[in-house]
Protein backbone atom coordinates (compact mmCIF):
# COMPACT_ATOMS: atom_id res chain seq x y z
CA UNK A 1 0.00 0.00 0.00
CA UNK A 2 1.31 3.44 -0.88
CA UNK A 3 1.99 5.98 1.83
CA UNK A 4 1.79 9.75 2.03
CA UNK A 5 4.04 11.18 4.73
CA UNK A 6 4.16 14.71 6.09
CA UNK A 7 6.98 16.41 7.98
CA UNK A 8 6.90 20.01 9.24
CA UNK A 9 10.03 22.03 9.90
CA UNK A 10 10.35 25.78 10.33
CA UNK A 11 6.90 26.53 8.99
CA UNK A 12 7.40 24.38 5.86
CA UNK A 13 5.46 21.15 5.39
CA UNK A 14 6.95 18.47 3.13
CA UNK A 15 4.49 15.91 1.76
CA UNK A 16 6.16 12.80 0.31
CA UNK A 17 4.53 10.18 -1.91
CA UNK A 18 5.91 6.63 -1.71
CA UNK A 19 4.41 3.56 -3.39
CA UNK A 20 7.01 0.96 -4.36
CA UNK A 21 7.97 -0.44 -6.70
CA UNK A 22 6.77 1.92 -9.44
CA UNK A 23 5.32 4.90 -7.62
CA UNK A 24 1.72 4.90 -8.81
CA UNK A 25 -0.89 7.07 -7.07
CA UNK A 26 -3.92 5.24 -5.63
CA UNK A 27 -7.33 6.02 -4.20
CA UNK A 28 -6.04 5.22 -0.73
CA UNK A 29 -3.21 7.71 -1.23
CA UNK A 30 -5.74 10.30 -2.38
CA UNK A 31 -7.57 9.83 0.93
CA UNK A 32 -4.31 10.14 2.87
CA UNK A 33 -3.36 13.30 0.98
CA UNK A 34 -6.79 14.86 1.50
CA UNK A 35 -6.55 14.28 5.26
CA UNK A 36 -3.05 15.77 5.37
CA UNK A 37 -4.08 18.80 3.32
CA UNK A 38 -7.01 19.52 5.62
CA UNK A 39 -4.71 19.43 8.65
CA UNK A 40 -2.12 21.67 6.97
CA UNK A 41 -4.76 24.20 5.90
CA UNK A 42 -5.87 24.51 9.52
CA UNK A 43 -2.36 24.69 11.00
CA UNK A 44 -1.42 28.37 11.28
CA UNK A 45 2.20 27.41 11.93
CA UNK A 46 2.48 25.98 8.41
CA UNK A 47 3.24 28.74 5.92
CA UNK A 48 4.13 26.78 2.76
CA UNK A 49 3.77 23.21 1.47
CA UNK A 50 6.25 21.23 -0.65
CA UNK A 51 5.35 18.00 -2.47
CA UNK A 52 7.92 15.43 -3.61
CA UNK A 53 8.42 11.76 -4.38
CA UNK A 54 9.85 9.24 -1.96
CA UNK A 55 11.20 6.75 -4.51
CA UNK A 56 14.36 7.23 -6.60
CA UNK A 57 13.50 8.92 -9.90
CA UNK A 58 9.74 9.04 -9.19
CA UNK A 59 7.56 11.97 -8.14
CA UNK A 60 4.20 10.31 -8.93
CA UNK A 61 4.43 8.10 -12.00
CA UNK A 62 0.67 8.39 -12.64
CA UNK A 63 -2.61 7.29 -11.11
CA UNK A 64 -3.06 3.52 -10.90
CA UNK A 65 -4.44 2.27 -14.22
CA UNK A 66 -5.51 -0.90 -12.43
CA UNK A 67 -7.83 1.22 -10.28
CA UNK A 68 -9.20 3.04 -13.33
CA UNK A 69 -10.00 -0.35 -14.85
CA UNK A 70 -11.94 -1.15 -11.66
CA UNK A 71 -13.78 2.19 -11.97
CA UNK A 72 -14.64 1.23 -15.54
CA UNK A 73 -16.25 -2.03 -14.39
CA UNK A 74 -18.20 -0.24 -11.66
CA UNK A 75 -19.55 2.40 -14.04
CA UNK A 76 -20.52 -0.19 -16.63
CA UNK A 77 -22.34 -2.19 -13.94
CA UNK A 78 -24.29 0.88 -12.79
CA UNK A 79 -25.41 1.63 -16.34
CA UNK A 80 -26.35 -2.01 -16.95
CA UNK A 81 -28.59 -1.83 -13.87
CA UNK A 82 -30.22 1.40 -15.04
CA UNK A 83 -28.58 3.54 -12.36
CA UNK A 84 -27.49 7.13 -12.94
CA UNK A 85 -23.79 7.85 -13.13
CA UNK A 86 -22.17 9.51 -10.12
CA UNK A 87 -20.86 13.00 -10.89
CA UNK A 88 -17.27 11.92 -11.50
CA UNK A 89 -16.06 15.50 -11.38
CA UNK A 90 -17.18 15.73 -7.74
CA UNK A 91 -15.82 12.46 -6.39
CA UNK A 92 -13.20 12.47 -3.59
CA UNK A 93 -10.70 11.32 -6.20
CA UNK A 94 -11.10 14.51 -8.23
CA UNK A 95 -11.74 16.86 -5.30
CA UNK A 96 -8.29 16.23 -3.83
CA UNK A 97 -6.71 18.05 -6.77
CA UNK A 98 -9.30 20.84 -6.53
CA UNK A 99 -8.62 21.31 -2.82
CA UNK A 100 -4.91 21.55 -3.56
CA UNK A 101 -5.62 24.11 -6.28
CA UNK A 102 -7.62 26.19 -3.78
CA UNK A 103 -5.15 25.87 -0.89
CA UNK A 104 -4.63 29.27 0.75
CA UNK A 105 -0.92 28.60 1.32
CA UNK A 106 1.85 28.62 -1.31
CA UNK A 107 2.47 25.15 -2.73
CA UNK A 108 5.56 23.89 -4.55
CA UNK A 109 6.03 20.66 -6.49
CA UNK A 110 9.64 19.47 -6.12
CA UNK A 111 9.61 17.10 -9.08
CA UNK A 112 12.36 14.54 -8.58
CA UNK A 113 11.34 11.87 -11.07
CA UNK A 114 8.61 10.52 -13.32
CA UNK A 115 5.61 12.82 -13.20
CA UNK A 116 2.80 11.74 -15.51
CA UNK A 117 -0.98 11.56 -15.58
CA UNK A 118 -2.36 12.20 -12.10
CA UNK A 119 1.13 13.11 -10.89
CA UNK A 120 1.41 15.83 -13.51
CA UNK A 121 -2.11 16.98 -12.60
CA UNK A 122 -1.02 17.30 -8.98
CA UNK A 123 2.03 19.32 -10.01
CA UNK A 124 -0.15 21.55 -12.21
CA UNK A 125 -2.41 22.24 -9.22
CA UNK A 126 0.59 23.56 -7.28
CA UNK A 127 1.56 27.22 -7.47
CA UNK A 128 5.19 26.55 -8.41
CA UNK A 129 6.87 23.61 -10.13
CA UNK A 130 10.58 22.84 -9.89
CA UNK A 131 12.15 19.93 -11.76
CA UNK A 132 15.44 18.31 -10.78
CA UNK A 133 17.91 16.43 -12.99
CA UNK A 134 17.30 12.93 -14.28
CA UNK A 135 16.27 10.79 -17.22
CA UNK A 136 12.55 11.00 -16.49
CA UNK A 137 9.54 12.60 -18.15
CA UNK A 138 6.74 15.00 -17.19
CA UNK A 139 3.38 15.31 -18.92
CA UNK A 140 -0.18 14.19 -19.57
CA UNK A 141 0.15 10.87 -21.39
CA UNK A 142 -3.36 9.45 -20.79
CA UNK A 143 -4.21 9.16 -24.49
CA UNK A 144 -1.53 6.48 -24.79
CA UNK A 145 -3.78 4.20 -22.73
CA UNK A 146 -6.96 5.34 -24.47
CA UNK A 147 -8.31 7.92 -22.00
CA UNK A 148 -8.04 11.62 -21.16
CA UNK A 149 -6.93 13.40 -18.00
CA UNK A 150 -9.64 13.22 -15.35
CA UNK A 151 -8.46 15.49 -12.52
CA UNK A 152 -7.78 18.84 -14.16
CA UNK A 153 -4.94 18.11 -16.58
CA UNK A 154 -6.60 19.62 -19.65
CA UNK A 155 -7.85 22.83 -18.07
CA UNK A 156 -4.83 23.61 -15.91
CA UNK A 157 -2.35 22.76 -18.66
CA UNK A 158 -4.17 25.04 -21.14
CA UNK A 159 -4.11 27.89 -18.64
CA UNK A 160 -0.43 27.35 -18.05
CA UNK A 161 0.95 27.04 -21.58
CA UNK A 162 -2.00 28.05 -23.80
CA UNK A 163 -4.70 26.05 -25.49
CA UNK A 164 -2.67 25.41 -28.64
CA UNK A 165 0.25 23.76 -26.91
CA UNK A 166 -2.01 21.92 -24.48
CA UNK A 167 -4.04 20.47 -27.33
CA UNK A 168 -0.96 19.16 -29.10
CA UNK A 169 0.56 17.72 -25.96
CA UNK A 170 -2.58 16.01 -24.65
CA UNK A 171 -3.72 14.75 -28.07
CA UNK A 172 -0.30 13.21 -28.68
CA UNK A 173 0.44 12.15 -25.11
CA UNK A 174 3.62 14.17 -25.36
CA UNK A 175 5.98 14.23 -22.38
CA UNK A 176 9.12 16.21 -21.63
CA UNK A 177 12.47 15.66 -19.98
CA UNK A 178 13.11 18.12 -17.11
CA UNK A 179 15.09 20.70 -19.08
CA UNK A 180 12.58 20.48 -21.95
CA UNK A 181 9.75 21.02 -19.47
CA UNK A 182 11.39 24.20 -18.19
CA UNK A 183 12.00 25.48 -21.73
CA UNK A 184 8.34 24.87 -22.65
CA UNK A 185 6.99 26.50 -19.47
CA UNK A 186 5.56 23.29 -18.06
CA UNK A 187 7.70 23.84 -14.96
CA UNK A 188 8.97 27.15 -13.64
CA UNK A 189 12.62 26.20 -13.18
CA UNK A 190 15.01 23.37 -13.92
CA UNK A 191 17.23 22.77 -10.88
CA UNK A 192 20.64 21.33 -11.67
CA UNK A 193 21.08 19.84 -8.22
CA UNK A 194 18.98 18.98 -5.18
CA UNK A 195 15.45 19.95 -6.20
CA UNK A 196 13.98 19.36 -2.75
CA UNK A 197 16.58 21.65 -1.17
CA UNK A 198 15.76 24.28 -3.79
CA UNK A 199 12.05 23.92 -3.07
CA UNK A 200 12.66 24.31 0.67
CA UNK A 201 14.76 27.42 0.04
CA UNK A 202 11.98 28.94 -2.05
CA UNK A 203 9.32 27.91 0.49
CA UNK A 204 11.38 29.66 3.14
CA UNK A 205 10.71 32.95 1.35
CA UNK A 206 7.03 32.62 2.27
CA UNK A 207 7.53 31.96 5.98
CA UNK A 208 7.90 35.65 6.87
CA UNK A 209 5.37 36.99 4.37
CA UNK A 210 1.84 37.76 5.66
CA UNK A 211 -0.39 34.72 5.06
CA UNK A 212 -3.50 36.82 4.40
CA UNK A 213 -1.76 38.66 1.57
CA UNK A 214 -0.39 35.42 0.10
CA UNK A 215 -3.87 33.88 0.18
CA UNK A 216 -5.39 36.97 -1.46
CA UNK A 217 -2.77 36.98 -4.22
CA UNK A 218 -3.51 33.33 -4.96
CA UNK A 219 -7.25 33.92 -5.00
CA UNK A 220 -7.22 36.90 -7.34
CA UNK A 221 -4.79 35.35 -9.80
CA UNK A 222 -6.45 31.96 -9.92
CA UNK A 223 -9.91 33.49 -10.51
CA UNK A 224 -8.73 35.89 -13.22
CA UNK A 225 -9.85 33.78 -16.20
CA UNK A 226 -13.30 34.11 -17.73
CA UNK A 227 -14.15 30.49 -17.02
CA UNK A 228 -13.42 29.15 -13.58
CA UNK A 229 -11.03 26.25 -13.13
CA UNK A 230 -13.85 24.39 -11.37
CA UNK A 231 -16.13 24.70 -14.42
CA UNK A 232 -13.41 23.44 -16.74
CA UNK A 233 -12.47 20.60 -14.42
CA UNK A 234 -16.12 19.64 -13.89
CA UNK A 235 -16.54 19.23 -17.64
CA UNK A 236 -13.30 17.27 -17.91
CA UNK A 237 -14.22 14.99 -15.03
CA UNK A 238 -17.62 14.22 -16.52
CA UNK A 239 -16.05 13.41 -19.88
CA UNK A 240 -13.51 11.15 -18.16
CA UNK A 241 -16.17 9.24 -16.25
CA UNK A 242 -18.30 8.79 -19.36
CA UNK A 243 -15.35 7.66 -21.46
CA UNK A 244 -14.24 4.86 -19.17
CA UNK A 245 -17.84 3.71 -18.81
CA UNK A 246 -18.60 3.39 -22.53
CA UNK A 247 -15.35 3.06 -24.50
CA UNK A 248 -14.25 -0.57 -24.69
CA UNK A 249 -11.14 0.44 -26.62
CA UNK A 250 -9.97 2.53 -23.66
CA UNK A 251 -10.44 -0.43 -21.34
CA UNK A 252 -8.53 -2.67 -23.74
CA UNK A 253 -5.63 -0.20 -23.97
CA UNK A 254 -5.41 0.18 -20.20
CA UNK A 255 -5.39 -3.58 -19.70
CA UNK A 256 -2.71 -3.98 -22.37
CA UNK A 257 -0.61 -1.35 -20.63
CA UNK A 258 -0.88 -3.15 -17.29
CA UNK A 259 -0.20 -6.54 -18.87
CA UNK A 260 2.92 -5.20 -20.62
CA UNK A 261 4.50 -4.03 -17.36
CA UNK A 262 3.46 -0.36 -17.54
CA UNK A 263 5.67 0.48 -20.52
CA UNK A 264 5.01 3.60 -22.60
CA UNK A 265 7.10 5.14 -25.36
CA UNK A 266 8.04 8.78 -24.88
CA UNK A 267 6.29 11.04 -27.39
Amino acid sequence: MGTVDCAIDGGIATVTFTNPPKGFFTGDMVAQTSEIMLALENDDAVRAIVFTGGLPDVFIRHFSVEEIIEMTAALKARRANGLADPRFARTPLRMMWENLDNCRKPTIAAINGFCGGGGCELALACDIRLAGPGDYTIGQMEILVGILPGAGGTTRLARLVGTGKALEWVLRGRTFYPQEAAAEGLVHHYIDGDVLAAAHAMAGEFVDKPPAALAAIKQVLRSSWGKTTADGVDEEGDLFGNLIAVDDRALEMMKDYVANGHQLNKV
